[in-house]
């Protein structure tokens, strides 16, 4: 069986779809057997989120180069060929818009979310939405299998696009392998690199409307008035902020929260474990994940975790995390207080949290992902 999958989302722009594809293709390579993977990948692209390099010299991978954006018309042509010259027998596309009909072997499709249709005011504008949900339909019409990574993404696919759940696998993520208990020079590091306080909740995310930055940037205002300077713990904001959406810093020096609060941008992937294990937790207020993997890296780096309960959310945390309204800001302002007052429950949580997190891998994964692969391709012929 030789299977195409299409990496060219593994960039900066995507940056959970980029580790999801990073990690799947690491954890297929292993499991491939007698199969061939066929990795397409834009040679041009210039903000890679990972190198595929290490990975194309393994056995089993062949990596061929398509020059063609996802949103670019050419591919329409170019994909049925580059299947047809490689003798490709089932192809993979982890984003919605290098899917669609016309392919001349079964589409598995990964649909992670359908946060546009679930949360308007990430894409506000009605034709924007009409957009998506056109092109989301088509890439969903053609596929043989659309793999979701939690029953909640089911759910909402059922919600919107009816019928297509019934061609719809849950195969959850996991954290990567690099996120784990970082030691404590490495922690320190970090902390020199960014200027870090000692003590800091971290946010990994960036400040789109359904990530709910505005519940805890104002439960973090209620924690910082009723908590002594010297015991108070800083709020460090990691991922890329858009000017259209919450401006952080402003917001923080209007509330006088200036020092306090460090919007620091986009991070490198390498410094991620250290400042999630160096956190005294990780907070993801979210109204909307289609799976919430920074859930599962904080608790994989042995940091505690409050997280919202909505969506996703609950399904992946289990009973590793405190569960909190995500519009409450009074109520994640008191968890804030309690967890960070209360080194027996951050122990405890630690602990949980560990072990949760070890419940998923992205071997399991890879090796789920493959059974829906041979179960389209014996299908086709």
């Amino acid at each position: 069986m030789r299977i195409g999958f299409d990496a060219r989302a593994l960039s900066d722009h995507f940056p959970g779809i980029g580790r999801y594809i990073h990690s799947l293709l690491l954890a297929l390579q292993p499991e491939l057997e007698d199969a061939t993977l066929v990795v397409l990948y834009d040679p041009q692209s210039s903000r890679a989120r990972a190198d595929l390099a290490p990975l194309a010299v393994l056995p089993g991978v062949q990596t061929v180069p398509l020059t063609s954006e996802l949103r670019g018309p050419l591919q329409r042509r170019a994909l049925p060929r580059l299947i047809r010259e490689y003798g490709v027998d089932v192809f993979h596309a982890p984003y919605y818009l290098g899917a669609g009909p016309g392919l001349p072997c079964p589409l598995v499709l990964s649909l992670f979310d359908v946060i546009p249709l679930a949360c308007r005011g990430a894409m506000p504008r009605l034709l924007d939405r009409l957009a998506y949900r056109v092109a989301v339909g088509a890439a969903l019409g053609a596929a043989r299998r659309v793999i979701v990574p939690s029953e909640a993404s089911r759910t909402d696919l059922a919600r919107f696009f009816r019928g297509a759940e019934q061609r719809a696998v849950v195969i959850p993520c996991a954290a990567a392998s690099q996120f784990a208990p970082a030691a404590p020079g490495a922690v320190q590091q970090v902390r020199e690199r960014y200027g870090l306080p000692p003590r800091y909740i971290l946010h990994v995310g960036t400040n789109k409307p359904h990530k709910n930055l505005e519940t805890l940037l104002a439960a973090y205002a209620h924690y910082a008035g009723a908590t002594a300077a010297a015991e108070r713990a800083g709020l460090v904001l990691a991922g890329a902020h858009s000017p259209r959406h919450l401006d952080v810093p402003a917001w923080a020096t209007a509330h006088g929260l200036g020092e306090a609060v460090q919007a620091l941008g986009a991070v490198p992937e390498g410094d991620l474990p250290a400042l999630c294990s160096g956190a005294a937790c990780v907070a993801v207020p979210s109204l909307y994940e289609g799976f919430g993997l920074p859930v599962l890296e904080a608790m994989a780096c042995d940091t505690p975790v409050l997280c919202a309960n909505a969506s996703s959310l609950p399904e992946v945390a289990g009973d590793a995390a405190l569960v909190l309204e995500p519009r409450d800001a009074a109520a994640w302002a008191d968890a804030l207080r309690a967890l960070l007052a209360a080194p027996e429950l951050q122990a405890s949580m630690r602990a949980r949290g560990l072990a949760h997190a070890g419940r998923f891998s992205w071997a399991a994964a890879a090796l789920s992902t493959l059974q829906v692969y041979r179960e389209i391709a014996d299908s086709h012929w």
